[in-house]
């Protein structure tokens, strides 16, 4: 067998961030022992509300979906998503020009990089931040400038940047993962006016666009930018409706960046199942009783976490959104890879090591919430036994 050279821009990529601690998750679930608790990802536990399952099971019977769907997404979803936005954020979309469907907002993000970025151009992602920026930036050639995110607070610090007089993207997430902060209006002014000033595109990453805690609504950067003078967000239907495995995105915002969006989508991406599109669209489009009642399960959870954590000594700030607890490691724990693989292989616990988002990631662990409260319970007991005996 000829042992093939990846070409060069796929040697470049660094080791798949998940992918290895799955690996070693699967490895260690294998052996004999008490079952291993999961906490690392952000794979939501719960179901897909009813009334969007009954809508997909309507149109997968439907023989107009068993055909090749138009790239342009269906004009069921984008009037969707143009309504959701005109009531939740007060911004008028265009549906036909200003929205572009995708595979979920991870192909949404890859799509925003690769259509805008050329080589050797540069790209400010945030720090900590989410490592799949970086693996969109390498694919593209690009050259990373980080945008340190100061607590507290994790706002970005775009005073840091002032010598930068050039750049062709930047890329912020809030509700922030992994820390779990929202956004200032202050925040997206000054992308904004960061963007204006070194000519670069503002891509916001809004995943986590429903889930505010404590009775917060998480802020869209089109509600600041709202003639979408510069900005483009990144939306999925994973995390406010519980459908991760549907895998249904969208972009909206700046018009030239999602006509580039779809160019580059016709290309690379092929079209999305019109049943799934058509359920999307019953998702965006009814009522949001279901999408509020999941905040409010992730609520408890992230009480149950953050109480659980204080009572057995660790300082922990209660996160404002996302279903992620964002943790300091306690005592004189500093390296968040070495405590995360003996917290693995001793305690069957997995956790995310700071690391992995980042340099201003390191002595931290990202804990997920996305398990019952009997299993986050039981979490914090193996901590607790855990960070005794070490």
């Amino acid at each position: 067998m000829v042992d093939f050279t990846p070409a060069a821009r796929v040697q470049a990529l660094p080791p798949n961030f998940w992918g290895v601690m799955d690996r070693e998750i699967l490895r260690l679930s294998a052996e004999p022992g008490p079952r291993m608790i999961d906490v690392s990802k952000g794979n939501p536990d719960l179901p897909t509300p009813e009334h969007i399952v009954a809508a997909m099971q309507r149109e997968v019977a439907e023989p107009a979906n068993h055909r090749y769907p138009a790239y342009v997404g269906r004009a069921a979803f984008r009037h969707a998503v143009a309504k959701r936005y005109r009531d939740d954020h007060g911004v008028e979309i265009d549906p036909d020009a200003q929205v572009a469907v995708f595979h979920g907002s991870h192909e949404a993000i890859m799509a925003a990089v690769l259509s805008h970025v050329d080589p050797g151009e540069t790209v400010v992602l945030p720090d900590p931040g989410y490592p799949m920026y970086t693996s969109a930036t390498d694919l593209a050639g690009g050259r990373i400038t980080p945008l340190p995110l100061l607590e507290p607070g994790y706002q970005p610090d775009f005073a840091a940047l002032s010598s930068l007089t050039r750049a062709s993207l930047l890329l912020l997430n809030y509700p922030n993962n992994p820390t779990g902060a929202l956004a200032t209006p202050a925040a997206f002014a000054g992308a904004i006016e960061f963007a204006h000033r070194t000519g670069a595109a503002f891509v916001h990453d809004f995943a986590y666009s429903s889930l505010g805690f404590d009775g917060r609504a998480p802020l869209s950067a089109l509600a600041v930018d709202r003639t979408l003078e510069v900005t483009v967000e990144a939306r999925t239907l994973s995390k406010t409706y519980s459908m991760a495995g549907w895998r249904i995105g969208f972009a909206v915002g700046n018009t030239s960046l999602i006509t580039a969006m779809k160019s580059y989508l016709a290309q690379a991406f092929s079209t999305m199942f019109g049943a799934s599109q058509e359920a999307a669209a019953v998702a965006l489009d009814g009522s949001q009783e279901a999408a509020r009642e999941l905040v409010q399960v992730y609520q408890r959870r992230r009480d149950l976490v953050v109480a659980g954590l204080r009572r057995i000594g660790w300082a922990v700030s209660a996160p404002e959104g996302t279903f992620f607890v964002w943790v300091r490691l306690p005592g004189e724990h500093q390296d968040a890879m070495e405590f995360a693989a003996r917290l693995r292989s001793d305690a069957r616990v997995a956790v995310a090591p700071g690391e992995g988002f980042g340099p201003r990631g390191a002595g931290h662990i990202r804990i997920g919430l996305v398990s019952d409260e009997a299993t986050l319970n039981e979490l914090i007991e193996r901590l607790d036994a855990f960070t005794r005996r070490t």
